[in-house]
């Protein structure tokens, strides 16, 4: 395997724009989502879909994409490069099938046209698995990246073929874009290569504990035996809580955080360096009982190797009792929440503190960046213009940004999106924007 790049990840408690570009080499990273680990925790091993004739998967459009069967012969659409692609990809994995306790499939995809319909894959032609539906199909603008459990009698010693297709819908073209894909492979605690690596009888160890007299931070703690910890690369935190779905899921309380171009985005904390502590400053999320937090580590000559640490749960997210910290979404988000060629979408959100009480307060966004074009404010809280948006690639783009107290209103906060592309612009993503806001009780 080539040597891959070190991880470089945005901690969650830098307020900034991500906006990460596509290496030609990345640690490989899928987040476990919500999953049964042992208690002595788990391993697996990824393999990433690799675009080009080599490793099976030959191309005529950049991007992996998915068109419904009409698109062939519809005259505005059918001689462009997109409905060339027939949504067939090729995952070449090498092992013994015996060796394996499971697989599962992850993907980052963006959601596609509003009103796409039956986003689906079939595995070898053995197993189909629906995608699930985040609000495509109804008309939104969505993103998600799901992990679907698959059957160990699905795969082959070999090249996996994974066929994707959709339906039209209500669309006038249904289509969805995978940006990566990846299986995902269960090892059993005896396999081969854990013996034949050094890493057989590896376990590690989560802590959590409220650090010092800061009650609104934990200090996340990774123990192991002093030769494991010396194989360890990088460690990564993941959380559950109830707080903004920036990963399109739709659930406010799941295992926060995705992946873009293979790397992790909006963790709680990460570490590069021995002993592997972090810390998980919690100050702007609702106060909560039922919280946890796990560890993803990754190993310095094995980046393929992943160990999921068991969860700790029942944390507690506790407020002081003067303090409170809402999120506040909106009730008139429009189900085509995109602007391009000069028409304007908008949608409001109600705040029913004075501004002058709100001690701190932070704007949530995720967007599909087609390109504002010559608009210089494209998007704006009344009338104040906020980046969210690059370069225009074509891809998503989670903000979490700092907001002047002063720049909100009691009552109605208005957000405006504006821009004069002639094709594609600018779509805000599913949840929408939302305000995290944190002041006195």
């Amino acid at each position: 395997m080539n040597p891959l790049s070190r991880l470089r990840c945005l901690r969650a408690g830098q307020l900034t724009i991500v906006s990460l570009c596509i290496l030609s080499a990345v640690v490989p990273f899928v987040f476990p989502g919500d999953m049964t680990v042992p208690s002595g925790g788990r391993f697996y091993r990824i393999y990433w879909y690799q675009q080009g004739l080599e490793h099976g998967n030959p191309f005529f459009n950049l991007r992996f994409r998915v068109n419904d069967p009409d698109v062939a012969l519809n005259p505005r659409f059918m001689y462009r490069s997109e409905p060339r692609g027939n949504g067939m990809m090729q995952i070449r994995i090498e092992e013994d099938l015996a060796q394996l306790s499971g697989v599962e499939l992850y993907l980052e995809l963006w959601g596609g046209h509003p009103g796409t319909a039956n986003k689906r894959v079939a595995i070898n032609g053995r197993s189909q698995y629906s995608i699930p539906e985040t609000g495509t199909g109804d008309g939104n603008c969505t993103h998600l990246y799901p992990t679907l459990p698959l059957k160990l009698t699905d795969l082959v010693n070999g090249y996996n073929a994974l066929q994707f297709s959709c339906d039209k819908g209500s669309s006038f073209w249904g289509h969805f874009i995978v940006d990566n894909a990846a299986l995902r492979l269960d090892l059993k605690p005896e396999h081969s290569d854990l013996k034949k690596f050094g890493l057989a009888g590896f376990q590690a160890a989560l802590k959590a504990t409220p650090a010092g007299d800061n009650r609104e931070t934990f200090r996340l703690e990774l123990s192991a035996s002093s030769p494991n910890l010396l194989a360890i690369a990088s460690v990564d935190y993941q959380g559950f809580y109830r707080g903004y779905a920036e990963n399109g899921s739709l659930e406010a309380a799941s295992w926060h955080g995705f992946t873009k171009a293979r790397r992790p985005v909006a963790i709680v904390a990460s570490s590069l360096q021995l002993p592997f502590s972090a810390d998980w400053d919690f100050s702007m999320l609702s106060a909560q009982t039922d919280a946890a937090v796990q560890a993803v580590v990754r190993f310095k000559d094995h980046p393929e190797l992943v160990y999921v640490t068991a969860p700790v749960r029942g944390l507690q997210l506790v407020r002081p009792e003067s303090k409170k910290v809402e999120l506040i979404t909106s009730k008139d988000l429009p189900k085509q929440f995109w602007s391009r060629a000069g028409r304007k979408s908008q949608c409001a959100l109600e705040i029913a503190t004075d501004p002058a009480q709100i001690e701190r307060a932070e704007l949530h966004v995720v967007i599909w960046d087609g390109g504002a074009g010559t608009v210089k404010d494209y998007f704006t809280l009344n009338g104040h213009p906020l980046q969210v948006a690059g370069s225009g690639r074509h891809d998503v783009i989670y903000s979490r940004l700092p907001i002047e107290p002063s720049l909100l209103r009691r009552g109605q906060n208005r957000i405006e999106l504006l821009s004069d592309t002639d094709h594609h612009g600018i779509e805000v993503l599913l949840p929408g924007p939302a305000l995290m806001v944190r002041s006195p009780k």
